[in-house]
């Protein structure tokens, strides 16, 4: 499942996930899958343990303009994906089952990976 890819259309904003290789497209639009960038300082990921869970949080605004569109956790054994919303928290609680990185979507800049292990 690590090989899981996701892809976020930039008309209408879905977010598509795929297993391996795959053609996606939305909107008339052929998709390609998110190129993460590690962590940055202003889009900085961090977590913090809670009991059999990580709470995530973002350092990010989250105006209705510029926002973290969804955190996304991948394991070996699938993808737990939190959508967020403009003038929320960028923030998700997310099992700690085996994941190996997780990623926050920025409407503006893209996605950015913070790896685990």
């Amino acid at each position: 499942m690590l090989r899981s890819r996701l892809s976020v259309c930039p008309v209408c904003g879905n977010i598509i996930s795929s297993v391996g290789e795959a053609v996606v497209s939305c909107c008339g639009v052929t998709l390609p899958p998110l190129d993460a960038e590690s962590s940055d300082t202003e889009h900085k990921i961090r977590l913090e343990e809670v009991e059999d869970e990580y709470f995530v949080t973002v350092e990010h605004p989250m105006t209705k303009e510029h926002y973290i569109s969804f955190i996304a956790a991948m394991s070996d054994h699938g993808t737990q994906l939190i959508k967020l919303y403009p003038m929320g928290n960028a923030e998700a609680r997310i099992k700690r089952s085996r994941v190996r990185f997780v990623v926050a979507y920025c409407n503006r800049h893209g996605s950015f990976r913070l790896s685990l292990k």
